[in-house]
């Protein structure tokens, strides 16, 4: 009896199954190692066979960089106001909208070059990083093609940028406005507190005049009283009668300049309140300023840079994926063969 009908001979009753499956897994082992060479030749070969291709596949880099939304304004909360937000910037770029505005701008041919970009919001920050993959050789046309959706982003954004810088500078233009108006309100009040100062001053003199005044009469007065009352009596009145209307006339001043001193302050007030108004415009305008200034555009904060090696190919993954393959391809081969030659050998046979 020879090994091939050995093999094909039935078990003997009362075997246990667990040997059975002994014998099964030896003769898988012996169909394996009956066909070693072939297995181990053909994968070697495939293996090699891809890694000639993998070096002969162009090779493949990467640009990327990472921009950020501008600055459209300031909330209330004093948290920024974004021009757009991250999520709808990358699915613009994500979804192709620039490819071929890109392709049109540098005149590419899309069948020769073509220009994919694609991009990722940076977890837990507001930035999006874009990327694209040109073989060597088109590395300096890929940083080009960068610089131009860079151009037709910021082109998309420009009007909303200086849309709001206009609204700023209303704003500005009409804060300066009112402290126009209020300056020349605080002029004229300098003006009349001015005029004030010189009525008070002139009353005060005034003032003075008529005290002295009535003091001389009151002397004259007295050096008559201390004279003969012969004749004097007409004189005397005359005296009394003077001095009582400098007095009279005194009083009146007096009222005139308490009255001017009450307008002094009440308009020296008036004036403060302006002078603060003004101040505080003033600062509303420095952070009108402020806030305008930190409008800004789509802000580049890595410019495009080439990776330093080749994305793809991925030389040891198709070697070794190529090697997988082919090693399973081959021991289904010898199986394949093997069983083809017992089944020829069975009907054999059986004739």
């Amino acid at each position: 009896m020879t090994e091939d009908q050995s093999s094909q001979q039935p078990y003997p009753q009362g075997y246990p199954p667990q040997y059975e499956d002994e014998i099964n897994l030896i003769d898988l082992l012996r169909v394996l190692w009956k066909w070693k060479w072939l297995i181990i030749g053909g994968t070697v070969i495939c293996a090699i066979i891809a890694a000639v291709i993998s070096l002969q596949m162009p090779r493949i880099y990467e640009i990327s960089t990472v921009i950020e939304p501008g600055i459209a304004g300031v909330k209330n909360d004093g948290s920024f106001m974004l021009i757009d937000s991250v999520a709808n910037i990358n699915g613009k770029i994500d979804g192709g909208i620039y490819n071929r505005k890109v392709e049109k701008a540098l005149q590419l041919d899309p069948l020769k070059t073509k220009v994919e970009f694609k991009s990722a919001v940076v977890k837990k920050t507001s930035l999006i990083n874009i990327s694209s993959q040109w073989e060597e050789g088109n590395t300096n046309l890929g940083v080009k093609a960068f610089r131009q959706i860079m151009d037709l982003i910021s082109g998309d954004y420009s009007r909303i940028v200086e849309q709001r810088k206009g609204d700023y500078d209303k704003q500005i233009f009409m804060k300066q406005n009112d402290i126009n108006k209020l300056g020349a309100q605080r002029t004229s009040l300098k003006e009349t507190l001015a005029n004030i100062k010189q009525r008070i001053a002139k009353l005060k003199k005034e003032v003075l005049n008529v005290k002295n005044n009535t003091e001389d009469l009151m002397k004259q007065r007295d050096i008559l009283l201390k004279k003969d009352k012969t004749g004097v009596e007409m004189p005397l009145l005359l005296y009394s009668t003077t001095v009582q209307q400098n007095i009279s006339y005194f009083n009146e001043i007096n009222d005139q300049i308490y009255e001017f001193e009450e307008k002094k302050e009440a308009v020296q007030w008036k004036n403060k309140n302006i002078e603060k108004d003004i101040n505080a415009i003033e600062a509303e305008i420095t952070a009108l300023n402020a806030s305008k200034g930190l409008i800004s555009n789509i802000k580049i904060i890595q410019e495009p840079e080439v990776s330093r090696y080749p994305v793809k190919p991925k030389k040891k993954q198709i070697v070794l994926l190529a090697g997988v393959v082919a090693l399973f391809m081959f021991i289904f081969l010898a199986f394949f063969i093997e069983y083809i030659k017992n089944a020829t050998r069975s009907t054999k046979q059986t004739k």
